[in-house]
């Protein structure tokens, strides 16, 4: 067999029908977030194929007459060497229940599974144990004036950017616990700030709150690889889709052992009427904390003249070139921040 890896040209009709058909007969669709795809071919037959977008495996398939040749191994192995072409450090997906053995023959580890059976996996054993003992050795450097063991909350947030809102809600948090993990959201959102930004705005915000650890969520929290529908929603959010259901139930069942290590008993949430995905993420949140023995306590959105303030309120009025409204909506760590990238007058926040 001579058997050869290829990257699919998105832009050549012929290759990509070929994955779609591919794909088709194992009964998967091509994901419409794709970065990239490759291709196992022998001849000009393809047998088996993969996409990734950012970190993320998807859309894997291998020709039926195929499986069982060790062609999953030939695949996985042609992927994470295109991977580390494009600097990629990690490969995560996301397995149904029947698939976690081929997975798992691979290379890919189990991080956490839904009560359904759905599985977030990655391509090392020791990637997400070294993110929670590094979080671990951070909260242990919080002192605290007491001996017994602390009562540790967390909140994961995306802070686009970081606003009086999401002050108030860690305020809130701290007032019923002695640590608070606060965990910024590593994936870029479509639109805003990228995670660099987002996350020092966050350190600034709570730099006079020594009982808080703010720290990267890595892929390990509401991210395009745990929850893509959150970056990426739908146009119409139908609680009963079990695609969101299974990304939701997923994102929570990692936290659960995000908790468990830690010895996290609640997380706290923002209220969402804006948001119908934020909306439904937090109820599947809500009924799985729960039932995992966690709490989950929903803030409602700290209002100013009546209006909850929203990041995205801000980036609209930022947009809109309205910074003296936008500068009502922050604290003033944000708004030194962002002075320095907008176009304002330091002494009247108005443009230039």
């Amino acid at each position: 067999m001579n058997l050869y890896a290829k990257l699919i040209d998105p832009t050549d009709a012929e290759q990509v029908e070929s994955q779609r058909r591919l794909l088709d007969s194992a009964g998967i669709r091509l994901d419409p977030l794709i970065d990239w795809s490759l291709a196992l071919y022998n001849g000009d037959k393809m047998l088996a194929t993969a996409s990734c977008f950012r970190y993320t495996l998807r859309s894997i398939a291998v020709d039926n007459e195929h499986q069982g040749l060790g062609m999953m191994a030939r695949l996985i192995t042609a992927v994470e060497k295109e991977a580390t072409r494009r600097s990629l450090d990690r490969l995560l997906l996301i397995s149904q229940p029947d698939d976690k053995h081929l997975f798992s023959a691979v290379g890919f580890t189990s991080l956490a599974e839904s009560r359904r059976g759905v599985a977030i996996m990655e391509n090392s054993s020791q990637h997400f144990p070294d993110f929670l003992q590094k979080l671990e050795a951070d909260l242990a450097k919080i002192t605290l004036n007491k001996t017994a063991t602390p009562r540790r909350a967390a909140i994961v947030m995306n802070a686009n950017p970081f606003s009086l809102g999401h002050r108030f809600l860690v305020e809130t948090a701290l007032r019923e616990c002695d640590q608070l993990l606060l965990l910024v959201l590593s994936d870029d959102p479509q639109y805003g700030f990228d995670f660099e930004r987002r996350l020092e705005m966050v350190k600034r915000g709570c730099a006079d709150l020594p009982r808080v650890l703010v720290a990267a969520s890595g892929p390990y929290a509401v991210s395009t690889a745990s929850f893509p529908s959150y970056f990426y929603p739908p146009t119409a959010v139908d609680e009963n889709s079990q695609l969101l259901n299974d990304e939701a139930e997923l994102d929570a069942a990692l936290f659960v052992c995000i908790a468990n290590y830690l010895n996290i008993s609640k997380r706290f949430v923002g209220s969402e009427p804006g948001s119908d995905i934020t909306n439904f993420y937090n109820q599947v949140l809500s009924r799985e904390l729960v039932y995992s023995g966690l709490q989950l306590q929903i803030i409602d959105r700290l209002t100013i003249n009546g209006k909850a303030v929203s990041a995205s309120s801000v980036r609209n009025l930022l947009n809109a070139g309205d910074y003296s409204a936008a500068k009502k909506l922050v604290p003033a760590t944000t708004w030194d921040y962002l002075k320095h990238l907008y176009p304002i007058d330091t002494e009247s926040g108005t443009e230039n």
